[in-house]
């Protein structure tokens, strides 16, 4: 896909951690470039997507290589260098993300990992295209949610859960109706996508509740 470069000049901010984030310090940004594919992106295209940079070569490579997350005006971004699942890295670049919870970020990525990458779940989605020509449309199909729940080990390396059953069920507090309609969906690898879940999520209240939930 073609590159689309943006320039803005709304508000913006970077923070270094994870504990910058929750403690809400930030540190301004003069001006921002912001490179991504397609204009038509829908919220949650999932994957290492976006890249940033200022004009300032220092503030560029601490963006690149440092840096937590940047904010400009009420979206947020998170720089997927050191996220990790099951050990398997999510790549380069920024990712856009939400608040949930206490404590959480939510993004969306392609499923990824060392287990799962043998699932049943791969199977029935990366091996379905003809000749492994995967439209974007099949592509966004298969995008499901992790979440960020904590800053960097001694490594330097941030782990990530993935939403399954378990984690949906906890995060629901049992309210009947939306478990309902969470397993609704029967088919384990359908029932894990970003598509079926973030709308539950959404009506659970969830996002950007800063108080109600000990996810």
């Amino acid at each position: 896909m073609l590159l689309v470069s943006l320039t803005t000049t709304a508000q913006k901010k970077f923070c270094m951690t994870y504990e910058d984030f929750m403690d809400n310090k930030w540190e301004e940004l003069d001006s921002i470039h912001i490179k991504t594919h397609s204009k038509t992106h829908q919220m949650w295209w999932g994957g290492s997507d976006f890249a940033f940079t200022t004009g300032n070569k220092s503030i560029d490579k601490l963006l690149k290589k440092e840096a937590f997350a940047i904010a400009i005006n009420n979206t947020l971004y998170v720089n997927c260098r050191d996220l990790r699942f099951e050990g398997t890295p999510f790549g380069n670049g920024y990712v856009k993300a939400r608040r949930i919870g206490k404590r959480s970020l939510l993004i969306v990525n392609k499923i990824i990992g060392k287990k799962i990458a043998q699932s049943e779940f791969v199977s029935a989605y990366m091996f379905g295209a003809i000749g492994g020509a995967i439209s974007a449309s099949n592509h966004m199909k298969r995008q499901v949610c992790y979440l960020i729940s904590h800053g960097s080990n001694e490594k330097g390396v941030i782990d990530l859960r993935l939403i399954n059953d378990r984690l949906m069920e906890k995060m629901l507090k049992k309210d009947t109706d939306l478990c309902n309609k969470y397993y609704s969906e029967e088919k384990d690898n359908k029932r894990m996508l970003a598509s079926h879940i973030i709308p539950i999520l959404e009506q659970a209240g969830l996002f950007d509740q800063k108080h109600d939930s000990q996810e």
